[in-house]
């Protein structure tokens, strides 16, 4: 994006690594009419019933999703426990991921993206509207042009339709500062994309944005890092709040070189 492409041994001081769900976009509509899709329960968008109480559970237990595939036995949890009122969604659902069988969810996951892609390209306007900015991104966006060589995307978005929303709501982000689902896959994990790119990029310092505790938590351990919570994306009810000032003000004084204290 931008026309601008660095190399992997460019060096960065300060860097700012940036989830894409939950923090940048609330895409949790467009997550869960995909998964419906992809389950076979609905053929289009405009069958996809949002005001239903499954879809109120997906939005309350979103926060336990990582990779596309978690979105299977989170459904699975779902469904149990709306047939069974004294089943824990939560509990469930890492029960199954637990003993989840690759044969038995690979074929969702494909499905899962070929839907995704098929919504993107023909039903382009409907699905764009199931994805809706957070107030951060507005902020984001101006900082990201002044200094685009520090801000860097770790997702497990694909990167088709992460390219797609970004030129839809015109963030402007190099293409190689860009790391999605396929980055992903082939490094396990978003501390092992962030601690590879701090060492050959030889970034001094920097900042990781996610709502995920999970991947927060894992990123902890690279100590020239600073983990910050967007408690305003996915996360469990009792913490959730609106703290994107707060953050968008420690982000603006780390990229004009002085140091976060949250």
């Amino acid at each position: 994006m931008g026309g601008e492409v660095l190399t992997m041994n460019t060096t960065t001081n300060r860097a700012v690594f940036l989830d894409f769900d939950g923090v940048l976009f609330d895409t949790v509509r467009e997550s869960y009419a995909v998964t419906m899709m992809a389950l076979r329960r609905s053929v289009r968008i405009v069958d996809i019933d949002f005001g239903s109480e499954h879809f109120a559970k997906f939005c309350q237990f979103r926060y336990l999703i990582g990779p596309a595939w978690n979105y299977y036995y989170l459904i699975q949890s779902i469904d149990r426990q709306i047939e069974e009122p004294t089943i824990d969604v939560e509990i469930e659902f890492k029960k199954l991921s637990e003993i989840w069988v690759e044969r038995k969810i690979q074929p969702f996951v494909e499905n899962f993206f070929q839907t995704r892609i098929r919504l993107r390209v023909k039903e382009r306007e409907q699905w764009s509207s199931l994805i809706l900015p957070y107030d951060f991104l507005e902020n984001v966006r101006k900082l990201a042009r002044e200094f685009r060589r520090c801000f860097f995307l770790v997702t497990t978005r694909d990167r088709e339709s992460v390219l797609d929303i970004l030129k839809l709501y015109d963030l402007q982000l190099i293409d190689s500062n860009i790391f999605a689902k396929n980055e992903y896959t082939v490094h396990n994990s978003k501390l092992n994309i962030i601690r590879d790119l701090i060492q050959k990029r030889k970034i001094e310092k920097s900042v990781f944005i996610d709502d995920l505790e999970d991947h927060l938590a894992l990123c902890e351990t690279i100590q020239s890092l600073t983990t910050l919570q967007a408690k305003w994306g996915y996360v469990i009810p009792q913490k959730k709040e609106d703290n994107s000032r707060l953050l968008f003000k420690e982000l603006k004084r780390f990229v004009h070189g002085e140091n976060v204290w949250i």
